[in-house]
């Protein structure tokens, strides 16, 4: 059995999951946390990348509470709406697997989920991410985490010189391009036209650590600012390969009530559709926004021309 480590001045037990990233944390209770148990939780967010807790209180409320004493609370999401009485809380209704979701469409997505970083097409990103299961199958449903931080710092120094000089735009309409199609809703077509396309830098520099993570999102990541198409997908192709080797990475299996935070930047996330056509019911919060600052200090919407 995996031996825990109390977290100094604060009573939390930990257990890291992985040689790389992922501990199980207890001691917490988000209906009493306060300041004091947020910084702990920043300082081993920090070290672990995410971190699980078991058994938590499913209201919505809570939630809203818990990741308010992380930073500034966010929108639920940029162009859909929170719960109706919680509006920092996005419910996402994902059950029902049937045998066209399982359809694989290439080599990371699938029909209907994908690797992704939470909404990086916006100019302030999301700093940190809860995510709690509030309806869980018995089997199935895992969310797996993969470390864009190792992921660079694993690359030859010419890859990360290369890597550190680079912008990326990020587009919602790669994401939400259905949106668009004839007969779909006018009003979620004119939230999404309205939505400008975001560069960012391809490495981001943690502004608390300092550590340097691949900014990696399939979802809305259109190409490499000066590379032709082709040139831009096989390089992201290579650092994506990279960064979704096994040993970078940590799956949680879910049971009703578990909450995960974790660095948006840093992780990558993905969910397996392995649960079949029961319910699945998870709620997400976000706290902190700001722009990402590469390695050479360009940010987010404002890099140095090439």
């Amino acid at each position: 059995m995996t031996r825990s480590a109390i977290e100094h001045g604060t009573g939390l037990r930990v257990r890291r999951l992985t040689g790389s990233i992922g501990a199980e944390v207890s001691g917490v209770d988000v209906r009493s946390a306060d300041g004091t148990t947020a910084e702990a939780v920043v300082r081993l967010v920090d070290e672990h990348g995410v971190l699980f807790v078991r058994g938590q209180s499913t209201d919505p409320a809570d939630l809203t509470r818990f990741a308010s004493l992380l930073g500034p609370l966010q929108p639920a999401h940029p162009l859909k709406p929170g719960l109706a009485d919680h509006p920092h809380v996005l419910a996402n209704q994902t059950g029902g697997v049937t045998a066209d979701d399982i359809r694989c469409r290439d080599r990371y997505n699938r029909h209907a989920t994908n690797w992704h970083v939470d909404c990086t097409f916006v100019p302030d990103v999301p700093v940190y991410s809860l995510l709690q299961a509030v309806t869980v199958q018995p089997f199935g449903g895992d969310t797996l985490f993969a470390d864009l931080a190792a992921a660079y710092s694993g690359l030859a120094r010419p890859l990360r010189e290369l890597a550190s000089r680079l912008s990326c735009p990020h587009d919602a309409k790669r994401l939400y391009a259905d949106w668009l199609l004839p007969g779909r809703d006018e009003e979620s077509r004119d939230r999404l036209l309205a939505l400008p396309v975001v560069t960012h830098p391809l490495v981001a520099v943690a502004p608390r650590t300092g550590r340097k993570s691949l900014v990696l999102n399939p979802n809305c990541v259109t190409g490499i600012d000066g590379f032709s198409q082709l040139e831009s997908d096989t390089l992201l192709d290579l650092f994506l390969a990279h960064t979704l080797v096994p040993e970078r990475t940590v799956r949680w299996k879910w049971e009703e009530g578990d909450i995960a935070v974790w660095d948006n930047v840093r992780l990558l996330h993905n969910y397996v559709l392995d649960h079949g056509p029961g319910e699945r019911l998870v709620q997400r919060a976000m706290a902190g926004a700001a722009p990402l600052v590469g390695p050479e200090g360009g940010t987010s919407g404002g890099l140095p021309s090439a």
